[in-house]
């Protein structure tokens, strides 16, 4: 009798070593979840590559809306980090718009010292930053609301990456169907970070082999 509970006791604890591991974060690391290229990809014109899209450049006005900053690493499955991935950015102005030619149908205005086109590559450590305003949302084509969003294309040694990160406590997250038609939508949206000056967001980008 006493050897039988011996037994179950230690199966007790294997149980539970098993489950914790199993929601160990370390274990559940996932390749970020791809998302469509959009129709308003940057053409005919170059990216910021200063890291700061808030502005057009040195001498231009701040662009309208709130100034955000997005902080991250690049990661493969294992959690080591990925120097000198160039990471291409694109998004709408704080109204909603694109400052784009397809971006027709808008009645939003354009913003003249936004671009909202970026690029940047990871650091050493595989981190990177930038600074921008918060996008607004948009209709779609089919008569709903796109939920604020950034574009990013992901260029690593080994694969590209298309994918958009979404905004944390936006009511239209829960209605936007892009970001809803991936198995994994919480791996899209930011992490709000507890910063100084302006509202900070952390968006790691995880890819499979880097």
């Amino acid at each position: 009798m006493g050897q039988n509970r011996s037994r179950v006791r230690h199966q007790d604890v294997a149980i539970d070593a098993f489950s914790t591991s199993k929601q160990s974060p370390r274990q559940i690391q996932m390749r970020t979840p791809d998302q469509i290229l959009g129709p308003y990809y940057p053409t005919g014109t170059s990216p910021i590559t200063s890291g700061n899209l808030s502005c057009r450049g040195e001498h231009s006005a701040q662009a309208l809306g709130e100034v955000i900053e997005i902080n991250g690493s690049v990661l493969n499955l294992a959690r080591a980090p990925i120097r000198e991935v160039r990471i291409v950015m694109w998004q709408a102005n704080c109204f909603g718009r694109y400052d784009h030619p397809n971006d027709t149908e808008s009645e939003a205005p354009l913003d003249p010292n936004f671009a909202g086109f970026g690029e940047v590559r990871s650091a050493a450590d595989g981190t990177y930053r930038l600074r921008t305003v918060k996008p607004g949302s948009y209709s779609a084509l089919e008569g709903w609301t796109r939920a604020p969003h950034i574009h990013f294309e992901v260029h690593g040694q080994f694969e590209r990456l298309v994918t958009q990160m979404y905004f944390p406590g936006e009511a239209l997250n829960q209605d936007d169907r892009f970001l809803l038609s991936s198995r994994k939508p919480e791996l899209l949206i930011a992490k709000p970070l507890a910063c100084s000056g302006c509202r900070t967001f952390r968006f790691d980008i995880v890819l499979a082999r880097g």
